[in-house]
């Protein structure tokens, strides 16, 4: 038991590997937390005003004011600004836990302490942190109790508060413990689900789904870079020739010659079969790409089939993204027309371009305009045809 406590101290990764999905955790835990406290200050206060009909009711009044300030501010703030989700959750309970204290002790100096009992086990278990910030939290919670008491009460009344408070420390300690192996577990889980689910197995790097989320991401907040859209030049030659398992271990060569190729903070995705896609956000300096695009196409070039036969080649689109393109969509759009390009001019090579997009929507909206035309101009020649052979 002590073996397992020790380690869920030390449990430490999940909290840097995971930071901001346990913020995520700890913002949506501050939400919970104040609308408990809203509403059992609420029901404190009725109960003080229509059961017990006492006349120290103003603390209570000021708790569910708290409450309500707080509740404000996080919706219409913190919510913004969940990266510091965690400490918000130490301050807001911070108050609270001083005003129960102190009518545990010198507001009630005569009166057994129930109250900040309650509170130590209660709210503790809110805040997601590393396991040994959150008993030193209870600790120090206890100690400030325990100090408060022993200055305002004497006799049996101390004694009673001193072993209650002994043992709801240990209950505290052990409750939050054990929910916080849990949460820690839950997290860990759902960001392991999520990596699958946004990976490629075979390659490892990014799937069409995760990969797509994330550069859209990109052209959202108007972060240019570079756009690549890569295709294996006569991959059914390689599978049909070598079979399938050979294609697999080419795929995966490319991809890593593609990883290599670019920073880790670069998203790089398989779009399935033999399409590959990479944004490079930030990078939109032409003759550095160009160079770039060289070394990548010589590299893919090293890559060969069994004993050393069919060198792989590729074929690339690339579009400098100056932070004009709108969407995915169009920008795929054009590397994909590059990409074309490239293929019908024998494959084995790249091709690359940093217009903005105002330009490109002219120059496909001129092509739209003259496609319509020719079509116009087709059907009335056959049209005629049609009524000089009646």
């Amino acid at each position: 038991m002590l073996r397992d406590l020790i380690k869920h101290l030390r449990n430490t990764q999940c909290f840097v590997k995971y930071k901001e999905k346990v913020t995520e955790y700890n913002a949506d835990a501050l939400g919970l937390y104040l609308m408990f406290g809203l509403i059992t200050s609420i029901v404190a206060l009725i109960g003080e005003l229509v059961i017990l009909r006492t006349p120290n009711f103003w603390p209570v009044i000021g708790l569910a004011l708290y409450f309500v300030i707080c509740m404000i501010l996080y919706k219409k703030h913190i919510l913004t600004k969940v990266d510091h989700s965690t400490l918000y959750l130490y301050l807001t309970q911070i108050p609270v836990l001083i005003l129960i204290i102190a009518m545990g002790t010198v507001l009630n100096p005569a009166d057994k302490a129930i109250t900040i009992m309650v509170a130590m086990i209660a709210l503790p278990p809110f805040i997601l942190d590393k396991p040994w910030r959150v008993l030193v939290y209870i600790l120090l919670i206890s100690a400030v109790f325990g100090i408060a008491d022993a200055n305002v009460k004497t006799g049996e009344l101390l004694r009673h508060d001193m072993l209650h408070l002994l043992i709801y420390t240990c209950i505290s300690i052990g409750t939050t413990m054990f929910v916080l192996e849990n949460r820690i577990e839950i997290v860990e889980k759902s960001q392991m689900f999520l990596k699958d689910s946004e990976h490629d197995p075979l390659t490892g790097i990014y799937n069409r789904r995760g990969g797509e989320e994330k550069i859209k991401e990109f052209i959202a907040e108007g972060i240019g870079g570079l756009f690549l859209l890569l295709d294996i030049d006569d991959f059914k030659h390689v599978n049909d020739t070598y079979g399938h398992a050979m294609g697999d271990e080419i795929l995966s060569a490319v991809s890593m010659a593609l990883s290599s190729s670019f920073r880790s903070s670069d998203i790089i995705m398989r779009m399935g079969g033999d399409e590959f896609i990479v944004y490079a956000p930030g990078l939109v300096n032409y003759f550095f790409i160009d160079g770039k695009l060289q070394q990548l196409n010589e590299k893919m070039r090293s890559i060969t089939c069994q004993q050393g036969r069919d060198n792989i080649t590729v074929s690339i689109g690339a579009v400098i993204n100056d932070g004009s393109y709108p969407d995915y969509e169009s920008l795929f759009n054009e590397a994909d027309s590059l990409l074309y390009e490239m293929k019908n001019s024998g494959k084995n090579g790249f091709r690359l371009q940093d217009r903005p997009y105002s330009e490109i929507a002219s120059k496909n909206q001129k092509n739209q305009e003259a496609a319509a035309a020719r079509a116009e101009r087709d059907a009335a020649s056959a049209a005629e045809e049609a009524k000089y052979k009646k």
